[in-house]
């Protein structure tokens, strides 16, 4: 599964693009349907959040529709379930995101084998620190063959950037700013520049999210960034033109960074 996230990044496009789905929001079956339609539409890959009760690095868009799923009775087996469905007809690299939560409550072996079987190629986890002791994440990851996508923000330090960047494996997920998610008005100049210190110690590939909303964020981001992340703005067209604001605003995007 991890040859996935690798081939994804060997496509002709200079950026690539990630997209964010909750799984369960508004219900299972529309999740499936933008899933589908984010796949369609050419994104290159899509990560699929477990809800859970406090997303702590999660704005107000994304922690609603986590509060929806749950009200919806969604498990993480549904959500294995709902990545096993759509893995036999999507090509594109499928990541699962939580909290430490949730596997930490059914077991992290059992999380990591669950959600390698459904045929996920990564796991993003951004509450679970690389250097502390949280048994052995990363190596049953590998030994699953999953990603363990670490995930920074611009107040590391250099030392511990260093130290990550030597782990890490199919890219790394930088914050565009200190704090929690949702669509902003615009990307702050020290964002762009936390990429550039971060590619200046790092070999692989660099996805850029919390905050992208608009055609001028990609721009500033295209001769940067290897991958934007889009999340809560996706969310808020669903909710504003249902699955045909979604499938507007991809085929607009994803013409432009080609």
């Amino acid at each position: 599964m991890k040859n996935k996230i690798n081939k994804a990044f060997e496509k002709k496009r200079k950026m690539k693009l990630m997209t964010h789905v909750v799984a369960g929001y508004p219900t299972l079956k529309k999740s499936e349907e933008i899933i589908r339609c984010m796949a369609q539409n050419g994104v290159d890959m899509i990560e699929i959040q477990i809800p859970f009760s406090d997303p702590l690095a999660d704005g107000p868009t994304i922690m609603k529709a986590n509060q929806v799923a749950l009200e919806n009775g969604i498990t993480p087996m549904d959500c294995f379930e709902l990545v096993d469905r759509i893995t036999d007809s999507i090509e594109i690299p499928v990541l699962f995101m939580t909290y430490a939560n949730i596997p930490f409550r059914m077991g992290m072996q059992e999380f990591i084998i669950n959600s390698s079987q459904a045929g996920a190629s990564g796991l993003i986890i951004p509450d679970l620190p690389y250097d502390e002791d949280i048994g052995d994440y990363y190596k049953i990851a590998k030994k699953n063959d999953v990603h363990a996508i670490y995930v920074i923000s611009p107040d590391i330090s250099e030392t511990r950037l260093k130290n990550i960047c030597d782990d890490a494996e199919g890219f790394i997920y930088t914050t565009l700013k200190k704090g929690i998610t949702g669509a902003g008005n615009q990307i702050q100049k020290k964002g762009l520049d936390f990429i550039n210190f971060v590619k200046a110690h790092s070999s692989i590939p660099i996805a850029a999210g919390f905050g992208i909303s608009t055609t001028q964020h990609l721009e500033m981001l295209h001769d940067i960034a290897d991958m934007a992340v889009i999340g809560s703005h996706v969310i808020n067209l669903y909710n504003e033109n249902g699955i045909s604001g979604v499938d507007s605003f991809l085929t607009r995007i994803i013409h432009q960074i080609h």
